[in-house]
């Protein structure tokens, strides 16, 4: 009966941490939930008076990408972001990372740039209304030479009346567009930016999964999904997207996250394996002849976990961001985040605390 007693205990004990696997049977097992995210993006900026500007992006000089005061040419022209994810029920959500959803900008570098080009602006309408100053300075001059006084104090001049005409209305012009370049040049300091301003993200999203065809951006949006929300914690990396239909496929992996498995954040050990499942550098890597496809790469665990992130040499790069992190048995342990600067060999997961305390 003792024995029988511990038999119980040790499958039970089997049935709750498993058994290691073969890496393929972990790969062809969990691959169908794995999906690769195209994010779509804008960003609108209110002005002062009301105006709006839009722009996709800060590129590599720090200028702002596709700026116009148009939001048709900016939806012609968005910018586009790959990330990965993972199914974690049945409801059609997928868990991924903040900034693969909902990538933010400087905002300093924002102002700065809007606050440039409306000063810049300003400056140029100065120079206009100094060259205007200049030729109102010039016929004022012309007309001055053209008069003169006889011995009585009556004035002449010795243009006629016809050039007399013609420069008045040319002194009107020049103080009419005086007029209009000092409305203008009121109009774009009135809209600089102060630090208080705002900048709101426009996003659309769309995934595919292992082995579809995806030849444009728009193929992605073909199976849409709505941001249902981002984590507020600065640690927690974190946001859940939600299919539209709000159902998960019946052929695709469900990754558990259970409470149950939160004590594995404790048992993990230095130099213990661990696989990543993702789309490394997105479409770019992804993409075959047969579709795209994920990549199974693996490392060991090379830091002990301090509770806001896990450290493995498992190669990574950009597009990888979100890829579920699993132990040797298959378990989820980890959100991949981030690398390391100056090496693709170092990265850094969320463990699956602080997962849980995200979806709670």
């Amino acid at each position: 009966m003792k024995r029988y007693y511990s038999l119980l205990m040790l499958f039970g004990l089997l049935a709750l941490t498993g058994c290691k696997k073969d890496p393929q049977e972990i790969f062809n097992e969990q691959k169908s939930g794995v999906v690769l995210i195209c994010n779509e993006f804008y960003y609108d900026i209110t002005l002062p008076d009301g105006e709006n500007l839009y722009f996709s992006g800060i590129d590599d000089d720090g200028s702002l990408e596709n700026l116009t005061n148009n939001r048709e040419e900016i939806r012609q022209k968005p910018n586009v972001l790959n990330g990965t994810g993972f199914f974690i029920d049945r409801t059609g959500r997928i868990l991924t990372n903040r900034h693969v959803v909902a990538p933010q900008v400087d905002k300093a570098t924002v102002r700065n740039n809007i606050n440039a080009i409306l000063q810049g602006y300003a400056i140029y309408i100065d120079q206009l209304q100094d060259s205007l100053n200049q030729r109102y300075a010039e016929i004022q001059s012309y007309a001055e030479q053209s008069t003169y006084q006889n011995y009585d104090g009556e004035t002449y001049s010795t243009m006629s009346d016809y050039d007399i005409a013609t420069l008045q209305q040319e002194v009107d012009r020049l103080r009419q567009q005086y007029d209009d370049a000092q409305s203008i040049k009121n109009y774009l300091m009135s809209n600089i930016l102060s630090d208080n301003f705002s900048i709101q993200l426009h996003s659309r999203f769309g995934i595919a999964y292992d082995g579809s065809s995806v030849d444009k951006w728009d193929d992605f949006m073909r199976t849409p999904c709505d941001l249902l929300r981002v984590s507020d914690d600065a640690n927690s990396d974190l946001a859940l997207l939600q299919l539209h239909t709000r159902v998960t496929p019946a052929d695709r992996y469900i990754y558990s996250v259970e409470d149950m498995k939160a004590t594995l954040d404790d048992d993990l050990k230095i130099n213990q394996t661990v696989y990543m499942i993702g789309y490394n550098h997105g479409v770019a890597l992804a993409k075959t002849d047969n579709g795209i496809r994920a990549q199974f790469t693996s490392g060991t665990i090379t830091q002990q976990p301090d509770g806001k992130r896990i450290t493995y040499s498992i190669p990574a790069m950009p597009g990888s961001s979100g890829s579920p992190i699993v132990d040797d048995r298959g378990r989820l342990i980890a959100v991949n985040f981030a690398g390391s600067s100056g090496s693709d060999n170092f990265n850094f997961g969320i463990p699956l605390m602080r997962i849980l305390t995200f979806l709670k």
